[in-house]
C-alpha cells in the first residue's frame, strides 16, 4: 500500500511520529521531534513496541508477560506526553508488542505519518558503524522520511534548525529530499546550503565543478520566502568525507539527504545508501533522509 507520506505545497509534516525504546540514546530525539512539531504544527504520536525478549519472566503465560510489559510500557509512554517537552502540543501514545520494526510500521501506517523522529546506536570503534537493527531498517524501508538522532548530535535548541545541508549527487533518489531541505529551511527561516561531491578524477574538474555549482542553484532559486540566499559547495573527494566537512564548516544544525530504499540488507550497500548509512553514523547533528516511493510501497 502507498503511503501519501510527503510534504505538501505549503512545507506541511500533519503527523510526527517518535519512536522510542527509552533508552538515553533514543530520548535524546525527543525534543527535536516536539521542536518540528511545534514548527509545522503537527500532530505528535510516542510509540514504543515492546519485544517478546523484553517481556518480564515467571509469569504464567506468554500473554500474561506481554500485558504486563504493555501496561508498563504505556505508564512510561503516558509520564513523556505529560512532560514539559509535549506541553500544548496535540499528542497521542502507541503502544505495541512484537516484532518492533512491523509494529511501528503499522502505527505509521494507520496514523498517516509524515515524518518519523528516532535516536540511533551511533559509531563505535574506528571503522564499524552501527545505527541499531531499528534504524537500520527506517532507512531501508520507511514510506515516510526519516530524522535520526546519534549520540554524537548537540542538543536541540528551541531555536531550531538556523543552518541546514542539503547534499546531492543529482540522481532521482538524492533529489527526492530537495522538497524537504526547501521546507524545512522555510519554516524555519535557515540558511540552506547545497553541497556536491566531485568523485574521481575527470578531465575538466573545474568545468565540472562549474557546472555542479550551476545545478544546485536551479535547485533552490532566490525566492522571498527562502530566506539568505543558499550557499554552494562542490568539492573533490569522497560522498561522505565531503558532506561532513560541509556540515563542519558551515556548523549545519541539520543535514537532509536522498537514499536508496531498499528490501533487504545488501541494498543499503548502494553507492548512495551506504553514504547516508555513513553520514548518519559519524555526523554531529541530526540528518534527516528521504527515500523516493515506488510503485512497490
Amino acid at each position: 500500500m502507498k503511503t501519501l507520506a510527503r510534504v505538501n505545497d505549503k512545507g506541511s509534516l500533519r503527523n510526527v511520529l517518535f519512536a522510542t525504546d527509552f533508552s538515553t540514546a533514543s530520548m535524546q530525539a525527543l525534543p527535536y521531534a516536539t521542536g518540528i512539531a511545534r514548527r509545522f504544527d503537527s500532530k505528535l504520536c510516542i510509540a514504543h513496541v515492546v519485544p517478546p525478549e523484553d517481556y518480564p519472566s515467571g509469569l504464567n503465560s506468554l500473554d500474561e508477560a506481554a500485558q504486563l510489559a504493555r501496561r508498563e510500557a504505556e505508564l512510561k509512554v503516558s509520564s513523556l506526553l505529560n512532560s514539559a517537552l509535549c506541553r500544548d502540543l496535540a499528542c497521542e501514545a502507541v503502544v505495541g508488542n512484537g516484532d518492533i520494526w512491523i509494529g511501528l510500521s503499522d502505527f505509521m501506517r494507520r496514523n498517516a505519518t509524515d515524518l518519523l523522529v528516532m535516536g540511533t546506536i551511533g559509531r563505535t570503534g574506528v571503522r564499524k558503524f552501527l545505527l541499531g537493527s531499528v534504524a537500520e531498517e527506517a532507512m531501508r524501508e520507511s514510506q515516510c522520511p526519516v530524522l535520526t538522532v546519534g549520540p554524537e548530535s548537540h542538543a536541540a535548541e528551541e531555536s531550531g534548525f538556523r543552518q541546514i545541508l542539503y547534499a546531492t549527487d543529482f540522481s532521482a533518489d538524492s533529489l527526492a529530499a530537495t522538497p524537504y531541505a526547501l521546507a524545512f529551511s522555510k519554516n524555519y527561516s535557515s540558511r540552506l546550503t547545497l553541497v556536491h561531491a566531485l568523485e574521481g578524477l575527470t578531465e575538466s574538474p573545474y568545468l565540472d565543478a562549474q557546472m555542479a555549482s550551476v545545478r544546485l542553484r536551479d535547485l533552490a532559486p532566490q525566492r522571498v520566502d527562502l530566506g539568505p540566499e543558499p550557499g554552494i559547495i562542490v568539492e573533490m573527494g569522497s560522498p561522505a568525507d565531503v558532506i561532513l566537512k560541509a556540515a563542519d564548516d558551515t556548523a549545519s544544525d541539520l543535514i537532509v539527504i536522498g537514499a536508496h530504499g531498499a528490501g533487504a540488507l545488501a541494498r543499503l550497500s548502494s553507492h548512495f545508501g551506504s553514504v547516508a548509512h555513513k553520514i548518519v553514523c559519524r555526523a554531529l547533528c541530526p540528518v534527516l533522509t528521504v527515500r523516493p516511493l515506488t510503485d512497490g510501497d
